[in-house]
Formats: C-alpha cells, sequence, structure tokens
C-alpha cells in the first residue's frame, strides 16, 4: 500500500498486492514469476501513483503486470481475473492505514479478437456499493509501439474515467545480479564464518567499472582502488554506477493499466492506494 499526499510532490509507490486464487495472497516484488497457480497475465508487478504531469488536478493510478514481455509480442488480461485498483481516504499522513475501499476500480477483459485487442469492461465502486460500468478497449502492441493508444474515456457515478490499457516499456531499472552479489556479500561478512559472527574473509568483486570496494581504505586509496585512478562519485562501489550497469528489464515490456481521475471528485487530499488481481478457484 502507498499513501499518496496530494498536497505536496508527486510521490511513486513501488507496491502492490496479488491474490492468484480466493483464499492466497502474496506481495508482489516485481516480478514473482510464473507458477501452475499463476500465469502470466497474474503475475503483477509495480503500483504507482501521482499527481497527473498533464494536469496536476487529476490522480493518475497505474497497475503494472506481465513483467518481461518480449518485445513486439502480443499479451493479453486474463479473462478469468479482475484487475483493481484500490483507492483510501486518509484524514491525516500518520493516520494508521485502514485498507478500506472508498473507491474501487476495477477492471475485466472479454476474450482478445483477430489483432489482440480486448474489451474491458470497467467497474466502479464507492464504500463497496456499484456505482456503475464502462467499456473500454485495450492497446495492442503494434500501435502501443507506434504511439497510437487508445484513449478510454467516461463517467461512471459522477467520477470522470479516462484510461489506457495495453503494453509499454518497462519503466523500472534494476541491476539484478550486482545485486545478488551484493546481498551474498553482506550476508556473509555479518552473518557468515564461525558460529554466525561474521567471515571477515568475504571478499566482493569490482564493479562494472572496475572500481574496488572501499576504495578510498585500500592502501594508494582511490588513485589505486578506483578504475584508471580516476574517481567518480561513490567510492564505496558496494553496487554498479549507472554508466555501466546492466538493466534487467531493458528492451521488455509490462502490460498497464493506466487510470486517471479527478481529485475533486473522490473528496480527499491523501490516499492510500494499491492494485490487485485476483481469480476464483
Amino acid at each position: 500500500m502507498k499513501r499518496i499526499v496530494l498536497a505536496s510532490l508527486p510521490v511513486v509507490a513501488v507496491i502492490a498486492m496479488v491474490a492468484v486464487a480466493v483464499r492466497t495472497s502474496y506481495a508482489s516484488d516485481h516480478d514473482d514469476g510464473e507458477t501452475d497457480l499463476k500465469a502470466r497475465a497474474l503475475n503483477l508487478s509495480d503500483h504507482f501513483a501521482f499527481k497527473s504531469p498533464g494536469d496536476p488536478t487529476k490522480l493518475s493510478l497505474i497497475m503494472y503486470f506481465n513483467p518481461r514481455s518480449l518485445p513486439g509480442k502480443q499479451y493479453t488480461l486474463s479473462t478469468k481475473a479482475r484487475y483493481e485498483l484500490h483507492v483510501s481516504k486518509v484524514a491525516a499522513r500518520t493516520t494508521a492505514p485502514t485498507s478500506k475501499d472508498d473507491y474501487l476500480f476495477r477492471f475485466e477483459a472479454g476474450p482478445a479478437d483477430a489483432t489482440g485487442v480486448q474489451t474491458v469492461t470497467v467497474t466502479v465502486f464507492k464504500d463497496g456499493a456499484q456505482l456503475g460500468t464502462h467499456t473500454g478497449m485495450t492497446t495492442a502492441i503494434g500501435p502501443s509501439k507506434a504511439g497510437a493508444i487508445t484513449t478510454n474515456t467516461g463517467t461512471v457515478g459522477g467520477i470522470d474515467l479516462k484510461y489506457f490499457i495495453g503494453p509499454r516499456a518497462d519503466s523500472f531499472a534494476f541491476d539484478v545480479v550486482r545485486f545478488f552479489q551484493v546481498r551474498a556479500f553482506l550476508a556473509s561478512r555479518f552473518f557468515g564464518g564461525a558460529n554466525g559472527n561474521g567471515n571477515a574473509s568475504a571478499t566482493l568483486a569490482d564493479n562494472c567499472r572496475g572500481d574496488k570496494f572501499l576504495a578510498n581504505l585500500l592502501p594508494g586509496g582511490p588513485a589505486a582502488g578506483e578504475a584508471g585512478g580516476v574517481p567518480d562519485a561513490d567510492v564505496i562501489n558496494l553496487f554498479n554506477p549507472p554508466s555501466c550497469a546492466p538493466d534487467f528489464t531493458k528492451n521488455l515490456n509490462v502490460t498497464a493499466i493506466v487510470l486517471n481521475v479527478p481529485i475533486a471528485q473522490l473528496g480527499g487530499a491523501i490516499f492510500d492506494t494499491w492494485s490487485t488481481i485476483s481469480v476464483s478457484e
């Protein structure tokens, strides 16, 4: 769950929830992978909430799923799933989260046509009561790549909706290999060795720039421990610098549900927001 204070600067949330069956739920970690119980279209990735850059009076809610989608390949929403964006109004920044659905926006897809486009029904709930529905369409991979996206608009129960559903480039950037190298190093250094008291001989490979870990503390300092003897802004060198860090999501897509709603129509200024995907057993 992410709390967004709409009186402040835009806030990005990267936490989401996914339910793969009515009695089983898991927290998303960007890419949970596919299992016998959870297909690709049910793999919930990231959740974002912020004021719309194009119109700060609008709240933008974005759900990513289907990570690691191959470029140029058409993917579809599950016709058995409910893709839901949740909004909970909050009195103050320090108020404890309640997970109450003051508003819930549910997206349900029909079968894809020959081009991969699906009809999607959006159902809007307020305090658990259904306000109504709106029908829109997804955007296929070809038009999305060309920037010819389908923007759906409508009004349900006094709430003006503007939404897009379809494939987009994954905006998440992460050097997953170095992350696991650093994690293994820190685990060994602090918890390895005899009796788990730490392994003082644990080492970490040079980063992708060729900088040594804690170069500033090594003999010769950064001149000897940094690539070419030229220090950069980081002489600790746990992680790879942006100049050469490999991004494991590069050239891969996600499926996105992007919803814009007027903030004033939600009747609040501070919100908790989150995403879920659920299917019946």
